[in-house]
């Protein structure tokens, strides 16, 4: 008659070796799984050349000093917009999208209405909820993107050149179940261009200077 801690050690014995099995068929099932640093699992790369290739340059984004202007379509009503990122290297951010304006420096933030001049001290990305933006689209928020659309992958990603606002941009073609999507991005970033069954997001301008009136909580003369 078995004691009910032989029962119990048999039990573990059996869950852990479903588990390992379990592990196992899915890595068989779904292909290469990115490979995530433990120390910052979002900068991981995935092991996918073409996809990794434009993480780089959007992960090397937040020490670049720039100034770039976007046209921005959500195509679920299609509903236009624009936005401007000015970066002055790890010091400052401003991001504009049509009327909200999100101001980072050091420790301080605020989200700013352009219309009423009026900001309140904390980033609101609701704010720009319809635009299934956030404050972070030109780096960030499409690197995670794209990790998780590399997951998702269900054929092989393509690389690729494509000229965006004057400039040389790298891209990446990842097909996912329902479509496939494109991410660019210039040399060190940012964001280049975006076109998925969501969103498609392109820089119409990108200049190395920053202009101090992209700091101010309201537009020039108001």
């Amino acid at each position: 008659m078995a004691t009910p801690r032989s029962s119990l050690l048999r039990l573990g014995a059996t869950v852990g070796a479903g588990l390992a099995l379990g592990v196992a068929l899915s890595g068989c099932f779904t292909g290469q799984r990115p490979s995530f640093d433990e120390n910052d699992p979002s900068r991981g790369m995935t092991g996918a050349p073409a996809i990794d290739a434009v993480l780089e340059r959007l992960d090397a984004t937040p020490s670049d000093t720039f100034s770039a202007e976007y046209a921005t379509t959500t195509k679920l009503g299609s509903l236009p917009g624009s936005a401007t990122v000015v970066q002055d290297g790890d010091r400052r951010r401003s991001i504009t999208v049509n009327d909200v304006r999100f101001l980072i420096t050091g420790d301080t933030s605020a989200t700013c209405d352009l219309a009423t001049s009026s900001c309140e001290a904390v980033i609101d990305d609701a704010r720009i909820s319809d635009l299934m933006l956030t404050h972070e689209f030109y780096a960030d928020a499409f690197a995670r993107r794209l990790r998780v659309d590399a997951d998702r992958r269900v054929a092989d990603p393509t690389g690729y050149v494509i000229t965006q606002a004057g400039r040389e941009a790298l891209c990446t073609d990842v097909a996912v179940t329902g479509g496939t999507k494109s991410y660019c991005a210039f040399e060190g970033g940012p964001l280049a261009r975006y076109d998925g069954p969501d969103l498609l997001i392109e820089a119409t301008s990108l200049t190395d200077g920053i202009d101090e009136a992209a700091f101010e909580p309201s537009r020039p003369g108001d």
